[in-house]
């Protein structure tokens, strides 16, 4: 039975709802990751390793271990071209190596949202998988595509600039690296970083007994 719509009536709905979530404020009513806050942009997944700083010349650098940079970087090396990745983070993930809270899953299929499903051989294993599998799929991305060679981890790029009379990119990084390429892919997102909300706090009150 085919039963008539009231389009108005949603869109007044659906403009309720979103002007409960709209605040005047924007990003600022969360709190800078800074000062006693500085911590949460610590790694707690991989241990830090020192290393010298690189002085490496590439014909494409990726910044960003995500998606992005991992589906550039495979492709790239199918065709034999010469690349590495740069990553904030201690492996490859993006958005899913840093975000394990319990119950992470994707709101899309699998199907659709996972790359590089055939070339891996990988089978999803739900419709909406969970955070460790899509995380597990990226490094067998970078496993199978030979992108661990080369990557930089545990590192940040500070600066980028164009070299006119050598016709480069220069790189500059927070581990004193100064890289240089032909070609420089930006696969960054936002979602590394938490955001705090500006509850207020109180101080802590006698233990109860």
């Amino acid at each position: 039975m085919v039963t008539s719509v009231d389009r108005q009536a949603l869109r007044r709905k659906y403009a309720e709802e979103r002007d409960k979530r709209l605040r005047p404020d924007g990003n600022d009513q969360y709190l800078r990751i800074s000062d006693e806050f500085a911590h949460y942009l610590d790694d707690p997944y991989t241990p830090w390793t020192e290393r010298a700083p690189r002085t490496d010349h590439r014909t494409v650098v990726c910044v960003g271990g995500g998606f992005a940079g991992l589906v550039v970087g495979a492709r790239l090396r199918q065709a034999g071209v010469d690349v590495a990745i740069i990553e904030k983070g201690g492996d490859f993930g993006g958005t899913w190596y840093w975000n394990r809270y319990p119950g992470a899953q994707c709101d899309t299929a699998a199907m659709v949202y996972l790359p590089l499903l055939e070339e891996t051989g990988h089978m999803p294993t739900e419709k909406y998988v969970h955070g460790p599998e899509i995380l597990a799929h990226c490094q067998r991305i970078g496993r199978q595509f030979g992108l661990y060679s080369g990557a930089l981890f545990h590192t940040e790029v500070t600066g980028l600039s164009w070299d006119e009379a050598g016709a480069r990119w220069v790189i500059e990084t927070s581990r004193g690296d100064r890289l240089t390429a032909r070609f420089v892919v930006l696969g960054t997102g936002p979602l590394s970083a938490p955001k705090l909300p500006g509850i207020p706090r109180t101080p802590a009150g006698p233990a109860s007994k």
